[in-house]
């Protein structure tokens, strides 16, 4: 253990943060420090209100009940985090192993900074001070055996860290193999939402049923304590069978507790909330055991990591490469030989396709963008998201009882699912030239037209905003049947809100571009201007979508009248109002465009920024 190898690799980092910081602008310092600030109040804060609220809860509270309060502040916890892991899968050391291959530092030291920097998080600021709080009120409640929540606490946060920070280790090695990587942030990103909502959906199709049972049994024995209270030869009877459900009850919550306490002694994630029930009880043994189990799992993830740390860094993986490259048939010629043979046979690649009514131009950056947001993983999570959160909403709607009061406002409905979907992918609207990065080059050298630049851009976003709107209409139609003429102006008012959206969306990616970090939609070093502008902006959106309300205004007041319903108002009213978006959208274009080569350079700059 060299000491002088931790004040070298802790001098390093307070001097990699400095630079950094020196290098932002000093409207971004002045923002982060007032930041700090809050934080730190709000981990204060945190504190003192969890500990007010032990002492005041905590001095009538049973073990079990002690139980419960730390299950629940685990969990929130454990979903609080993984949404945190969620938003960076890979994992970002805070200081990179293989910058320091050549120097005589200890790498022991390196991995114990870089785990430890993973405790600074959202999660931890919060949780933390909270449980710290709770730990010192149980203490001055119930006695110095309490104490042993502390190491519960600290054993408890240690595996977890350790745990993932060993699964962020293992998927970074994985993801290697970029187009694996892809699969595998998608996969777990749905899984995880999915397994999140799945107790949510089917507590909405069984609530209903639930709360009728339930409140039919509260009448009852509402009645049944109202006879229990008058005299007479029904009152003996009414007591006996209110001592009866009483019973059943007591023993529902005696086996409920049974197997949440059987849950927690066998699955180490309940480790935590059993030994600070074990250590109230008296159980001293049981805290320690929990304690010493929660360690013993953290090392060992933190061992398994550092271990697989090493041999991914020192080149467990160039020999493989190697020997895959020397095989006979697997190098790049092979490959290009392959190609030349086959290149008579081969599909036509989604690249070299046209798109009709547009120029070669339009088509060729039209396409190529498709081709790389279908690549992107994080572009396969952000068109997901919106389509599992339309899915909880079709489950909801459909549970409801005003069915028929909702059918009557389907056309009305219709606005709110597109603006939705379309919502969701805003993102990448205002900020169509952050995944470029120095690809950005590429239209600066061409001699395009600008606005052919920005139209083939919308087109190569339109799949996934008219697609999503399209699922809302279709789940819409599906739950409030509407007739044709509704449904047709739906799906032109789709196209006029993805025009609209997209001419927003041109203004702020070129006033306000931001590069994008690779594998995720994080922004690289983005200004404070930027990122201000990108949300005022952003809440104008249902301002540029509320003249499609006007067809809806017009049938509701003038749609039962005989001249109105002898036209289809509400298509025509849709088909009109696209043809002048469609103008404006195609003058507002060339305008944009003009904007776009004065700022070309300036866009350039930001996007190839490090």
């Amino acid at each position: 253990m060299n000491w002088g190898h931790l004040r070298a690799t802790l001098w390093l980092r307070r001097r990699i943060l400095v630079n950094r910081i020196r290098r932002t602008g000093k409207l971004n310092n002045v923002v982060f420090g007032l930041l700090v600030f809050v934080g730190t109040c709000l981990c204060v804060g945190l504190f003192f209100v969890s500990l007010e609220l032990g002492l005041s809860a905590l001095p009538d509270a049973e073990p079990i009940v002690l139980m419960g309060i730390w299950f629940v502040l685990a969990a929130a916890f454990l979903f609080f985090w993984m949404v945190g892991l969620l938003m960076d899968l890979q994992r970002s050391d805070a200081m990179s192993f293989q910058n320091l291959l050549h120097l005589p530092v200890s790498l022991g030291w390196v991995f114990l900074y870089n785990y430890l920097s993973s405790f600074v998080s959202v999660s931890m600021a919060i949780f933390l001070p909270a449980m710290l709080g709770l730990c010192l009120a149980m203490v001055l409640v119930n006695g110095p055996l309490m104490l042993l929540g502390f190491p519960l606490v600290l054993a408890f946060l240690v595996m977890i860290t350790a745990i993932t920070y060993q699964l962020r280790g293992w998927l970074a090695h994985l993801m290697k193999n970029k187009r694996r990587g892809r699969n595998i942030i998608a996969g777990i990103t749905v899984g995880f939402v999915l397994l999140v909502q799945l107790p949510n959906v089917i507590n909405m199709q069984f609530q209903e049923s639930n709360l009728a049972e339930s409140r039919q049994q509260r009448k009852e024995l509402r009645e049944l304590r109202e006879v229990a209270h008058q005299e007479g030869p029904e009152q003996a009877a009414a007591k006996i069978e209110i001592e009866r459900r009483d019973l059943e009850s007591q023993r529902e919550l005696d086996i409920v507790e049974g197997y949440i306490t059987l849950g927690t002694m066998i699955v180490p994630l309940g480790w935590l909330p059993y030994g600070v029930r074990a250590a109230a009880e008296g159980r001293m043994a049981y805290s320690v055991l929990c304690a010493l189990g929660m360690l013993l799992i953290g090392a060992w993830s933190l061992r398994r990591s550092f271990r697989t740390t090493l041999s991914s860094v020192v080149g467990g993986s160039s020999a493989g490469n190697v020997a895959a490259a020397s095989l006979p048939g697997t190098g790049p010629s092979s490959e290009l030989e392959a190609l030349a043979e086959d290149s008579g046979e081969r599909k036509t690649l989604l690249v070299e396709r046209s798109l009709p009514f547009t120029c070669e131009a339009v088509s060729g950056i039209a396409l190529a963008g498709l081709r790389s947001l279908m690549r992107a993983p994080e572009i396969k999570m952000l068109v997901l998201s919106p389509v599992i959160l339309l899915g909880l909403f079709g489950v909801m709607l459909s549970s409801e009882s005003n069915h028929d009061m909702l059918v009557s406002f389907a056309p009305m409905l219709s606005l709110g699912a597109i603006a939705m979907g379309l919502l969701c992918i805003i993102q990448l609207l205002q900020n169509q030239f952050g995944l470029d990065r120095a690809g950005f080059r590429a239209y600066v050298l061409s001699p395009v037209p600008r606005h052919q630049i920005l139209l083939g851009k919308n087109l190569a976003i339109a799949p996934m905003g008219v697609g999503i709107g399209l699922i809302a209409l279709i789940g819409l139609q599906i739950l409030f049947p509407a007739d044709f003429s509704h449904f047709l102006g739906g799906l032109l008012q789709l196209l006029s809100a993805y025009m609209l959206l997209c001419m927003v969306g041109n203004m702020i990616s070129i006033f306000a571009p931001m590069r994008l970090k690779e594998n995720t939609l994080k922004a690289a070093n983005a200004k404070f201007k930027a990122v201000l502008f990108q949300i005022l902006l952003f809440f104008l959106v249902p301002l540029t979508l509320s003249p499609l309300m006007i067809p809806s205004g017009v049938e509701f007041f003038f749609g039962k009248q005989d001249w109105a319903q002898a036209l289809p108002l509400y298509p025509l009213l849709h088909g009109l109002g696209l043809v002048v978006i469609s103008f404006f959208y195609r003058w507002m274009l060339r305008e944009q465009g003009a904007s776009l080569q004065n700022r070309e350079q300036r866009i350039l700059d930001v996007l190839m920024r490090d």
